[in-house]
């Protein structure tokens, strides 16, 4: 999934891994979103601010970014800086992304709801640069986070995942370059039958997604070797 920065529409979201191109927007985008809303002569909500009782702070920025008279963006602030940016990209009422900024004022990870119903059910972590490093995926949208997947450079690598809800991973994707493709592509797959908390049965593909042999690590030192077939 290619986000969008904020203000420029809306965002889909696959219903499996995320893509790396991620937004990696600063307070800068935000403030200028904010300035074009309040000069502009096309009808619709002008931003809001409330500020805390207490303290006096700005404490949230609400804005209707595509001037259509609803609200679909709320900046959570503590004074000047952001701490969390919340958007309703497809203006159901409910939210779909929420950004998380670090005291550097920098983006540090951006919460999902692949199905835009408001339930998180992915977040995205960055490097300081900006570059995505992983991937936690609720895929039953529980609040467990049982899937982790792992960036280099902005590509897929590794994952992990805990299909029987245990709490332990027990299935394991390698990925590397495809001859066909930018994107890399699952070269191994690897399972935990015994739940001993280790793979001990790994499935290897060949650049057309067929498998091209099984490995096993019977007595668990992660040395696998070649399936023999029987006669």
């Amino acid at each position: 999934m290619a986000c969008r920065p904020f203000g420029e529409g809306p965002c889909k979201s696959r219903g499996e891994a995320l893509t790396p191109n991620m937004l990696t927007r600063t307070s800068g985008v935000l403030i200028a979103t904010l300035l074009a809303a309040n000069c502009s002569k096309t009808p619709g909500r002008a931003p809001a601010a409330s500020y805390d009782s207490k303290t006096g702070k700005l404490a949230a920025l609400s804005v209707d970014s595509n001037r259509n008279g609803k609200v679909d963006t709320v900046s959570h602030m503590d004074g000047t800086r952001i701490l969390r940016i919340e958007v309703d990209q497809d203006e159901n009422g409910r939210i779909d992304r929420w950004d998380f900024y670090g005291p550097d004022r920098k983006l540090e990870r951006v919460g999902f709801s692949r199905q835009n119903d408001g339930v998180m059910d992915a977040v995205a972590y960055y490097e300081s640069e900006g570059v995505l490093s992983r991937m936690e995926v609720s895929t039953r949208r529980d609040g467990t986070f049982d899937r982790l997947e792992h960036y280099v450079d902005g590509h897929l690598t590794r994952t992990a995942e805990d299909t029987d809800g245990d709490g332990r991973a027990d299935k394991w994707d390698e990925y590397g370059p495809s001859a066909s493709g930018p994107e890399n592509i699952v070269v191994s797959t690897s399972f935990d039958d015994s739940k001993r908390g280790k793979a001990e049965r790994r499935f290897v593909y060949g650049q057309n997604g067929a498998i091209a042999r099984i490995e096993w690590d019977r007595d668990g030192d992660g040395a696998f070797t070649p399936q023999v077939a029987s006669r």
